[in-house]
């Protein structure tokens, strides 16, 4: 999955699938992070979407994010930020949305708030 602007890896850790976006989210480029979660999500884990190579971010890869965070709550799942760098980290206090999705500042705190979390049978 790649772009230009935008590349996107997805990994298993022990607690969730994790999202790796690289690059920036915007119009043009949210059909990579798109695809990327899809997968993540069908993996039926819980999710982590690591910001920290992410330079910039806009309304439609926030709305992405949601339209996710949603399908992992309705089957019993959650998702998670980490590490977001200053200026997307900024945009997330702005629109408080961290109210909506959690957002850690490291990869073992986010993992760490997963763990326990229970899976729904398969």
């Amino acid at each position: 999955m790649t772009h230009p602007l935008l590349n996107c890896d997805v990994d298993e850790a022990s607690a969730a699938e994790v999202v790796h976006p690289h690059g920036e989210i915007d119009l043009s480029t949210v059909p990579i992070l798109h695809d990327a979660l899809a997968e993540a999500v069908s993996h039926g884990r819980h999710v982590i979407v690591d910001l920290s190579d992410v330079s910039f971010i806009d309304s439609t890869g926030f709305r992405e994010f949601l339209i996710h965070r949603r399908i992992c709550r309705e089957n019993n799942r959650l998702m998670v930020l980490v590490n977001p760098r200053d200026r997307v980290e900024r945009v997330i206090d702005m629109l408080n949305f961290f109210r909506m999705i959690p957002v850690y500042s490291t990869m073992d705190a986010a993992q760490t708030s997963l763990k326990g979390v229970p899976l729904p049978d398969r």
